[in-house]
Formats: C-alpha cells, sequence, structure tokens
C-alpha cells in the first residue's frame, strides 16, 4: 500500500489555554518541545511524510525546531480543524492520510497499534477511540466493530458508546474527506466532525481501541497530567539530570527531570516535576508535583502541583498553595471564569514572566497573566490579567 502522509495539527490558537502564552506544541517536556514527540512517533511507526498545519504567530518556531523534517501548511486564521486539514491538504492533493493533534500527548503503542490497522485494511477508514474516557469531546456510535457516526459534545450519560474519539483518524483518499468538508456546513465550530459523521455513515470505519496512556491538553492544569505521563513513560530512570546541570550539596532530586544548565541549591527538594532549562531551584526551596518552564528563579520558595510557563522569579518565601481546607476540588479560577479540575490538590498556574515578591502566597487554582508582579506579603485568591501589578497597602504605626 502507499504509506500515508501524516496531517500534524499545530495552528490553534488554545483560547482555553489562558493565561499562557506559549502555543501548545511547542510546550518543551524533557527538554524537547511536545511537537518533536509527535513526530518522532509517527516516524517509528513507519509515518515518515508530514505535513505540518501552522500558524502566522507560531510558524517560524515550528519550522525551527523540526527543521527540513516535514512540509508546513499555514492555516491564516484560527477558524476551526476543518480549515485546518484543507490547508494542508491543498498541499497533499490525494492518497491516504493521517490527521493527528500537535497538542496531545499519546502512547507511541497506541500509535503502532493504529497503523497496524491501517495496513492490515488500508482500503476504509480507520478512527481511535478511548474506552471509558470522562473527557469533553466527540463520541462514536457503533455497530459492532465499525464506527457508523459520531456525537460532538454529548451530556453525561447521553454518549452513544463508551469510546471517545480521539484525533488520530485515517482516511483511504483525502480527496474523499476534501469534498465531505466542502459540502458541509455547521453553525457551531466542529465542521470536521459534523463532516466526519457523515462520511462514516456512508462508510464505517474500523475502529481501535487505544490502550494506553493519553493526555488531553485543553486547559493549563492538564500539564500537569502531561508531566506525570512523561516522567512515568517516557523516561528511562527513575530520574533524569543533563550533564550541565547542577546539584548542590544537600539537594534531593526524586522522580524528576532537570534540564540542561539547571541549578538546585543547597537543601532543596524537587520531586515528581520536571524542571526545564536554565531555572536556578534556590536555597531551601521545594518543588513538588509541578512544570516548570524555562529560565525560571526561585529562593526559599514552595511550589506545589503547580504549572510555570517560564521566565518567573519567586521572591524568598514565597508560596503556592495546592489544597483546600475542606479537601474539595480545586477550581482554575481564570480572568473568564472558573473551571472544575477534579483535582484536590492543584497550585497556581503562572504565565511566562510573572514576579513574586518576598512572603507572597497565591492560594489553590489561582492565574497569574503574563508579566504580572505580586508585590510582597500579598495573599493573592484571585486571577490577575496580564500587566497587572498588585501591591499590598498597609499602614505603620508608631506607638
Amino acid at each position: 500500500m502507499t504509506k500515508p502522509t501524516a496531517i500534524i495539527l499545530a495552528a490553534g490558537e488554545g483560547k482555553r489555554f489562558t493565561p499562557l502564552t506559549l502555543s501548545k506544541p511547542l510546550l518543551p517536556f524533557l527538554g524537547r518541545p511536545l511537537i518533536d514527540f509527535i513526530v518522532e512517533d509517527l516516524k517509528k511507526a513507519g509515518i515518515t511524510q508530514a505535513v505540518v498545519v501552522v500558524s502566522p504567530r507560531n510558524q517560524t518556531a515550528v519550522k525551527k525546531v523540526l527543521g527540513g523534517q516535514v512540509e508546513t501548511a499555514i492555516q491564516e486564521k484560527a477558524t476551526g480543524m476543518a480549515d485546518a486539514v484543507l490547508a494542508a491538504a491543498a498541499k497533499i492533493k490525494s492518497g491516504p492520510a493521517i490527521v493527528v493533534n500537535a497538542d496531545d500527548l499519546v502512547d507511541p503503542q497506541i500509535i503502532s497499534r493504529f497503523t497496524a490497522a491501517v495496513s492490515s485494511k488500508p482500503q476504509a477508514p480507520v478512527l481511535t477511540g478511548l474506552k471509558g474516557a470522562k473527557l469533553s469531546g466527540g463520541f462514536f456510535k457503533l455497530k459492532g466493530d465499525a464506527v457508523t457516526g459520531l456525537v460532538e459534545k454529548p451530556r453525561p450519560g447521553d454518549e452513544p458508546s463508551d469510546y471517545f474519539k480521539l484525533v488520530l483518524d485515517y482516511f483511504p483518499d483525502i480527496a474523499d474527506l476534501v469534498n465531505v468538508l466542502k459540502n458541509t456546513t455547521s453553525a457551531k465550530d466542529n465542521l470536521y466532525e459534523t463532516a466526519l459523521g457523515k462520511l462514516v455513515e456512508k462508510q464505517p470505519a474500523n475502529l481501535v481501541e487505544a490502550a494506553g496512556y493519553f493526555v488531553q491538553l485543553k486547559h493549563p492544569h492538564q500539564i500537569l497530567d502531561a508531566v506525570a505521563a512523561f516522567l512515568t513513560y517516557r523516561l528511562d530512570q527513575k530520574s533524569a539530570i543533563e550533564p550541565s546541570a547542577k546539584i548542590m550539596e544537600g539537594a534531593v532530586v526524586k522522580g524528576s527531570y532537570i534540564g540542561e544548565n539547571v541549578v538546585v541549591g543547597n537543601h532543596c527538594l524537587v520531586r515528581d516535576s520536571i524542571v526545564e532549562a536554565g531555572s536556578v531551584v534556590g536555597y531551601s526551596t521545594e518543588i513538588a508535583r509541578s512544570y516548570v518552564g524555562p529560565e525560571s528563579f526561585f529562593h526559599s520558595s514552595y511550589v506545589g502541583d503547580s504549572v510555570i510557563e517560564g521566565g518567573v522569579n519567586l521572591g524568598s518565601g514565597s508560596r503556592l498553595a495546592n489544597f483546600r481546607f475542606d479537601g474539595k476540588a480545586v477550581k482554575l479560577k481564570t480572568s473568564t471564569g472558573d473551571i472544575d479540575t477534579g483535582k484536590t490538590k492543584l497550585g497556581a498556574v503562572l504565565a511566562q514572566g510573572v514576579k513574586l515578591g518576598v512572603n507572597a502566597s497565591v492560594m489553590p487554582g489561582v492565574t497569574l497573566g503574563q508579566n504580572a508582579v505580586v508585590g510582597s506579603g500579598v495573599v493573592l485568591t484571585r486571577p490577575i490579567p496580564a500587566g497587572t501589578t498588585l501591591y499590598l497597602k498597609q499602614d505603620l504605626v508608631n506607638s
């Protein structure tokens, strides 16, 4: 059979990823951008030809990361998945193709099983489903082992089957999908899913069950799920410390990744976390089950179950709290509203360039926008937008 070309979708705006600013496919994990893992896993499964759909905002960075490994197609406006596929299809024209997200973390075994199913029956569409997933998205209609329809975002309890749809789709001829996309309309942002449903009604698809780990990156707190998956499944040892990193006397590193040129200072504890390149974990800091992006600085701080995009500076004694006293699940507090996370332990989400003064505390689930500044002694209980400077006003009384 002719080997399919992968269409890797990397152009989404990620509006639900607020307050973080970096394009999701470019988020570094274990010292490499997420999209690099996707391309590598596809190649290992035999998919060597790919077109990456990029946006005007991230095209330069994606090309720099991937070099000449793949071709790119630009989606000029973020008008949805269908438009992204059409942008890539204009490069491919016809022939077999696979559609995959650049911002999902998928077990390589799932990809291998998927490509094996494609090879065994290349004349029929192949779709991938995760059984029993409690996620928001599409669920398959099934007739036996065949997919005959798709219901997008059904109410809990109204799912037509137990199979949640992953974005790992095979089409024997991309031209057939293009034809359906161009002749489908939808008032919602689900044109691709609507067209896919019409396609499998006429030509049922083979179902591949996703046996392995899968992490959906729609909201910032889900980065912590990706951290756990990378540390559990992608490291060859309990901890990985890059040769250029420095671990000072009395420091303890457990179950973590320490990136290039990172310094972990005296009497620090880093456990079950990813600390990316150039960061300095200063004296007596504890980082637990967290993601720390590049060039971040800490001094006698506590960082629990938190997401730090990078370039932040936490002053001495600053704390990112991660647990409610009533033990209830923490909601992610954003400038556009609260998000249920289902996590009983969740700290803060700090966007690029945030600064916290000495003894500042951020309560569970609070988000801080890019370059926000929180002054010394503040106890922050609400989200603050990008560029905000917040200080504590106090009266000093002589007696």
